[in-house]
């Protein structure tokens, strides 16, 4: 019986293909992204109150109002510098159906991974006693930005590659051995219990790995990363911009720009001491970049200048210019006079010379914010107007039910930047709507680029974010450049409007509204889910009483979620239940059980997306997507089938 049941799941898990794999990465990877709104919230706004008080001369010294901001700085920083470690626990808890125990031997297997390479890192110092680079291992010459910190500890700058290794590795050892049976003197540590301590053990091998072909690793990343910067015209911001629209069909783009965002393959800022030459990595990656130019309180312009150092220059040429340390690119004492084009205060570093000043430097090419503004322009103004297109090419009979249909993913794009009920709504009916929307996608990014805008963002792109990482460090005395995503967004609206009003009337595109059969406008109605609830009260009286902290008919969604589960064929055709902000993730054992048009009609689904044959698909619900995966894990743990249910309910 064993032996069978371990069949089924190895052929489970090969069924899923390399598509259910990516499925479960793209979950794990935006667990943690799914934090950095709130924690982006609190960095930009404490950083800009910051300001304003530094502005008006209050002293932080003596003014106890400066502990407010402060604390809300320095809160949401912590999130954007323990990323790689909430990437291990959000890993193993991907590819482990959420288990406690396994995000739990995530965190430790990162610690001991860390401090690992601590151990292992040796400097390698002039005569001068300054720090030039590493020793580590059969190394001699590691270049200083390879090394950095995580979590206070000295290791490699593997940043969120190192953590999701690390998750993948805990994961594997929960799947591998959370069954295990041990001799019964040490039974105590058996099944679930012994995951932690056998990852205890075996995280060390994982950091020699790392230690022996991360310098080479770490290196080409590097190199990578400046021949993507290097691309002139600003074609790489154009480039990114095509490739992650191109992708969001598929599921994929998370796992495309999450480098970009948090490794120093998106560029990196590098502070040094001139005292001691000691150099620090104090972000990697385009979205780590842009809030620590918050944190620190640092000039766009500045950094974005062709003067600053990459991380191979050496900082001979750190000159002291009225009291204040500025690199000198010709070597001769001929920096330019303006000091505000180059010296750029320290705040809350602490060197070992204890040297009050500090140069920052940033890898050339790179722009903070030419990997995440380029959405404002698509989300706020030009899918909104995609929308009204839609509206306006309904049937006059049907435009009132368009307008409420369209008008909500119109309004939840506009505030949020969450796309996907818009986008899917033509992606089925006309791809090269698409593909135009794909193309526009990369001129946003790429015009933002050419304009050096510098306009922050967390996940999405909408107006809420805007505001936050445009419009307030604007007003607070950053110089993002923000205004200037209006006037592009302006132009953007009628690009899109007539183009989708002329492709819909021109090919006769079955967008909602434009069919005969009002069938079609059921596409994301609640008239269905409103019957179901009607049909619910009038069983109230033969359903048994809902017991505490279960989900059962008590729950108005439970119809709806139950309804579901039939249209999926069961838990016995349901291996793996996921969800990301916008998509149920499942695999099925048989595709044929899959009721695809009533997920459609009747729940209101935007679209299937499916890999390997059928067995790995993504549910485009929107919103809703999370929702459906926590109410359906909670009816499993509750030992609840839908045949068992269906029966009861007909009788």
């Amino acid at each position: 019986m064993d032996q069978k049941i371990e069949y089924t799941r190895a052929k489970d898990s090969k069924g899923e293909g390399v598509r259910g794999f990516l499925s479960k990465l793209s979950k794990g990877l935006m667990l943690p992204i799914a934090v950095l709104p709130i924690a982006g919230l609190f960095l930009g706004i404490g950083s800009g109150i910051i300001n304003i008080m530094d502005t008006v001369g209050l002293d932080k010294n003596t003014n106890p109002w400066y502990l407010i901001p402060i604390i809300l700085r320095d809160i949401g920083n912590i999130i954007f510098a323990t990323l790689p470690a909430l990437f291990a626990v959000a890993i193993a808890i991907a590819y482990t159906d959420d288990a406690g125990i396994a995000a739990f031997t995530g965190f430790l297997g990162y610690v001991v991974f860390a401090v690992t390479q601590s151990i292992l890192i040796f400097d390698n110092v002039d005569s001068n006693g300054i720090l030039t680079s590493y020793q580590i291992l059969w190394y001699d010459e590691v270049p200083t930005s390879v090394v950095g910190q995580t979590l206070g500890i000295k290791s490699l700058q593997t940043s969120v590659f190192g953590g999701i290794t690390v998750g993948f590795v805990a994961a594997w050892l929960y799947n591998r051995f959370s069954t295990l049976r041990l001799p019964n003197f040490l039974g105590f540590f058996n099944g679930t219990r012994s995951v932690p301590i056998i990852a205890f053990m075996f995280m060390p091998l994982v950091a020699f790995i790392f230690l022996a072909t991360w310098p080479l690793i770490g290196t080409w990343l590097d190199s990578f990363g400046q021949l993507l910067l290097g691309m002139n015209y600003g074609f790489d911001a154009l480039l990114f911009g095509i490739i992650e629209r191109a992708l969001v069909p598929f599921g994929l783009h998370h796992a495309f720009y999450t480098p970009l965002w948090f490794t120093s393959v998106g560029g990196q800022i590098i502070a040094i001491d001139p005292g001691s030459g000691e150099q620090l990595v104090v972000a990697a990656g385009d979205e780590s970049m842009w809030f620590a130019i918050q944190n620190y309180g640092l000039d766009y312009n500045s950094l974005t200048t062709e003067f600053w150092v990459t991380p191979n220059d050496t900082i001979e040429n750190i000159i002291n210019i009225n009291g204040y340390w500025v690199f000198d690119p010709s070597g001769n004492g001929g920096a330019s006079t303006d000091i505000n084009e180059y010296l750029l205060p320290a705040q809350n570093l602490d060197f070992s010379s204890g040297a009050d000043q500090c140069v920052y430097c940033i890898t050339a090419g790179a722009h903070p914010g030419q990997y995440l503004q380029g959405k404002y322009q698509f989300m706020i103004f030009g899918l909104p107007a995609a929308g009204f297109a839609m509206i306006m090419c309904a049937k006059k009979e049907n435009r009132e039910m368009a307008t409420s249909l369209i008008g909500a993913a119109v309004l939840t794009t506009f505030l949020t930047g969450i796309t996907e009920p818009i986008e899917f709504t033509f992606l089925f009916l006309a791809p090269m709507l698409y593909i135009f929307h794909v193309f526009m996608a990369g001129i946003s990014f790429w015009v933002d680029d050419l304009l050096k805008v510098s306009v922050g963002m967390t996940f999405s792109g909408g107006i809420i974010d805007y505001i936050l990482y445009g419009i307030l460090p604007l007003a607070t005395g950053y110089n993002t450049a923000a205004w200037i995503v209006i006037p592009i967004g302006i132009i953007y609206m009628p690009i899109y409007y007539f183009f989708f009003r002329w492709y819909i009337l021109k090919f006769d595109v079955q967008t909602p509204g434009r069919g005969d059969s009002e069938e079609e406008m059921k596409l994301v109605s609640k008239k269905d889910y409103l019957e179901a609830k009607e049909s619910k009260k009038e069983q109230k009286n033969v359903v048994p009483a809902a017991k505490k902290g279960q989900f059962d008919e008590s729950n108005p969604r439970f119809l709806r979620t139950v309804s579901l589960l039939g249209y999926l064929g069961d838990f016995d055709n349901l291996p793996s239940i996921n969800a990301c902000i916008t998509r149920l993730r499942i695999s099925v054992s048989d595709p044929t059980k899959v009721d695809e048009e009533n997920i459609k009609k009747k729940l209101g689904a935007k679209g299937i997306v499916k890999f390997s044959g059928g067995r790995s698909m993504q549910i485009i619900f929107g919103a809703e997507a999370d929702i459906f995966k926590t109410e359906l894990m909670m009816l499993k743990k509750q030992g609840f089938t839908y045949k068992e249910w269906e029966k009861t309910h007909k009788n």
